[in-house]
């Protein structure tokens, strides 16, 4: 086959990767406005379709839930669950999917505004008494934006000026520096679990547990999330304290930054605050639920952000990048898609009779239920259990057992606290192992070794905070 032939081959299954996504994100929106699950039926072939054509682009952890997920599929076959499950989680998947979908138009747009990537850079080239925060804000300001994307944004940024002044640091001040940076913008990207309505982990917890509504849980998730920047900011600041005399080793970093460029940060900042307003205040003057209006508002925010940018004529460069890039959502399509369906039908594979029996004593110890859950989901994520997948399950094991004076937003920031803490730190999590290939080092020196005493320190702290507000009937 020539080159051409195979271009052209390479192009139509870029094609219709893209429309199944559009298909799922339809069906999505569809099945928010009317009562029906006929949506989410039709669409999940075409999900699966879009897995098979893009299947070069899986990973292996993609591979591992997937076939996991077949697994308990089987499985629950085989016990001759209630088909009504399977319709429940066709359901699932076909809206997480486009809760993907909706958030990649807006990665493929904020990228192409200068605006933002000025903002990166002025948010890189602080000082170093200003460094760690402006690189934490940075970082949970573009993953709030951007999820995983603006994780990848800041550290290509970093890497990018270190790299410029290469030649004026010794390699001691090098790879003090990188450290510094890199476990900065970590350290804020993870918390962005606390709160933000356009990641995964809010809107999965708002799938799996019922009464959570994000209204309810974010002003909380904010301030635990400004108390462990706090925290970070700590532990930078003791870590890397360095007498006088020892200062002015390296020269700071600079960069021919236009005199707009501190602005540049707040026009990013106010796009997270409208674009949350916007959807916050349409979920409360419709009828329709938070997801439905999110993955509505978020992809039309993004094209009219490309538009007002550069005009009518941006739309056609965007839908290009989008069905270029379709093909390489399918790691996160996989995992995401595979946690939603695994949390939904694995209690119906094991015996429900059998969890109530043996975890029923938690049923009257909220304190202890949240102890547990923050400590699960942060011990597993060490063993490489993504916490979509330990958070889903535990939530489901919550519902079902029932546990007294355990409030949905008691649950919620127990179970966000520990998929938080181990963001930055599990070797096997995606953000560690995005960020080690953008910053040329092992997934381990990045999670256990740069972050590993703050990942402890956080965990504990979010422990006490959440078990002593349930305790004192905050929560």
């Amino acid at each position: 086959m020539s080159p051409v032939e195979r271009l052209k081959r390479s192009g139509k299954r870029n094609r219709f990767t893209a429309i199944c996504l559009l298909i799922c994100l339809g069906a999505a929106i569809i099945q928010g406005v009317l009562p029906s699950a006929v949506a989410s039926i039709a669409a999940a072939p075409f999900f699966c379709i879009y897995l098979a054509i893009s299947s070069r682009y899986i990973a292996r952890v993609g591979w591992v839930l997937l076939f996991f997920s077949l697994a308990i599929a089987l499985l629950a076959l085989a016990n001759g669950i209630d088909p009504g499950i399977f319709v429940q989680a066709a359901g699932r998947v076909v809206f997480l999917s486009a809760l993907l979908t909706a958030v990649a138009f807006l990665r493929i747009a904020a990228p192409q505004d200068p605006i933002v990537e000025v903002a990166g850079e002025f948010l890189t080239l602080q000082p170093p008494t200003r460094r760690y925060a402006s690189l934490g804000a940075g970082g949970h300001l573009f993953g709030v934006l951007l999820n995983l994307g603006g994780l990848g944004v800041m550290l290509e940024i970093i890497m990018k000026g270190l790299a410029a002044h290469r030649h004026e640091m010794d390699e001691f001040v090098f790879q003090a520096r990188k450290r510094r940076m890199v476990s900065a913008c970590m350290r804020g990207f993870s918390s962005i679990a606390f709160w933000t309505p356009f990641g995964i982990a809010l809107n999965l917890m708002i799938l799996t547990i019922p009464g959570l509504e994000w209204t309810t849980l974010a002003p909380y998730g904010i301030a635990l999330a400004g108390i462990l920047f706090l925290l970070g900011w700590l532990f930078d600041t003791v870590e890397w304290w360095r007498p006088p005399s020892a200062r002015g080793r390296a020269p700071a970093l600079s960069g021919d930054l236009p005199d707009w460029s501190p602005w540049a940060v707040l026009i990013v900042s106010g796009h997270v605050l409208f674009l949350g307003a916007a959807v916050v205040t349409l979920d409360r003057l419709t009828q329709y639920s938070f997801q439905t209006v999110l993955i509505t508002i978020v992809p039309i925010y993004a094209l009219l952000w490309s538009v007002m940018r550069s005009g009518s004529g941006s739309l056609a460069g965007i839908s290009r990048r989008f069905v270029t890039q379709a093909p390489g959502f399918a790691t996160e399509m996989s995992v995401i898609a595979s946690a939603g369906f695994i949390g939904l039908v694995a209690l119906e594979v094991v015996p429900v009779e059998w969890i109530a029996d043996h975890l029923g004593w938690i049923a009257t110890r909220p304190v202890l239920t949240v102890v547990l859950l923050i400590m699960t989901v942060f011990l597993t994520g060490l063993l490489g259990v993504h916490p979509m997948i330990s958070v889903v399950l535990l939530a489901e094991v919550v519902n079902r057992v029932g546990v007294e004076g355990l409030s949905p937003l008691a649950l919620g920031l127990a179970l966000a606290g520990g998929w938080s803490s181990i963001i930055c730190m599990g070797p096997a999590i995606t953000a560690v192992v995005y960020a080690s290939s953008i910053v040329g080092e092992r997934p381990l020196t990045i999670g256990l070794r740069w972050n590993g005493i703050f990942g402890v320190a956080s965990i504990l702290l979010i422990t006490l905070i959440v078990g002593g507000g349930v305790a004192a009937g905050w929560f």
